[in-house]
């Protein structure tokens, strides 16, 4: 597969698997490399400039930020503004912070950053998981650098139709499966394998599909209820319902809590004890945290 030069060396075509290596080859003399003063000049090893993108768990900026640096956006767009010194003082700083305070609300419109990562040879960059691309051979650093680090932006776009379409597909099938009455009607009778999938696949996806239309989502709250219908599960089911019964569009937030909520269900349900004390926390925090759009 080739298109403007970009060569898919590893992976299914057109199913894409989310984890991404793209490389160039540059052809720099190690002296050339060395004299440049620009810093992605240093980053080429051995010929080649990589970088990696793992858009299966990182869907934003938030996510990119916390994954590779251990920041929140807040702490990110703070560190940045710091690194501005003389241009902030140029510009109004009230407003630019204003702006990268509010850029939480546009954040699904940024791309997802990728990540340059050394590699010794095409050999080791092959052996990655997921689908790997090749952008050609290029005399100049820049134009390399250009190639591998654009090529992730269309390729984070496709992936993200490909998971809408996937999820649609989940969801009619769910649909299907609801009306045929074909789930199993109680946690225990999913137990030994499943549990996760029968949560995150098939009763909180159909659950918010049908959360605007109210006889649809009583329907799917009744089965939601009948099949946690146990003591221990009873908090996160009634905070799960209480969010998606909320009018208007669920923030962020909102939809951080239903994962964590239905984590803790898995959780509590396959007895990983541990686990929910650690979930519990990270609900708490959620929950304390500023509300985003």
């Amino acid at each position: 597969m080739s298109f403007l030069g970009v060569e898919q060396k590893k992976g299914a075509g057109d199913i894409l698997d989310g984890r991404l290596t793209v490389y160039a080859r540059v052809d720099l003399d190690l002296s050339d490399i060395l004299s440049s003063k620009h810093p992605i000049a240093s980053m080429v090893n051995n010929g080649l400039l990589v970088v990696q993108g793992n858009y299966r768990e990182q869907s934003n900026l938030r996510d990119f930020l916390k994954s590779e640096m251990g920041l929140s956006l807040e702490e990110g767009l703070s560190e940045f503004l710091e690194k501005l010194d003389g241009l902030e003082s140029a510009l109004d700083p009230d407003k630019l912070r204003e702006k990268m305070e509010n850029i939480g609300d546009i954040q699904e419109f940024i791309p997802t950053p990728a990540k340059i990562v050394p590699f010794g040879t095409e050999e080791e960059i092959l052996k990655e998981e997921g689908d790997v691309y090749y952008t050609g051979e290029f005399r100049n650093v820049a134009n390399a650098n250009l190639s591998v680090n654009s090529f992730p932006i269309i390729y984070q776009a496709r992936f993200r139709e490909q998971e809408i379409v996937h999820l649609r597909d989940e969801i009619e099938t769910l649909i299907s499966q609801v009306e045929n009455n074909e789930m199993p009607e109680t946690f225990s009778e999913a137990s030994g394998g499943g549990i996760e999938d029968k949560v995150f696949k098939e009763l909180l996806p159909y659950l918010l599909y049908s959360r605007k239309e109210k006889g649809a989502f009583d329907k799917a709250q009744k089965k939601f209820r009948s099949f946690l219908n146990a003591t221990q599960f009873q908090e996160d089911v009634n905070r799960i319902v209480a969010i998606l019964e909320r009018p208007g569009d669920l923030a962020t937030r909102d939809y951080k809590l239903l994962e964590l909520h239905g984590k803790r269900i898995v959780a509590t349900g396959t007895e990983q004890y541990e686990k929910v004390d650690q979930i519990t926390r990270e609900i708490v925090d959620t929950s304390a945290g500023p509300e985003e759009s």
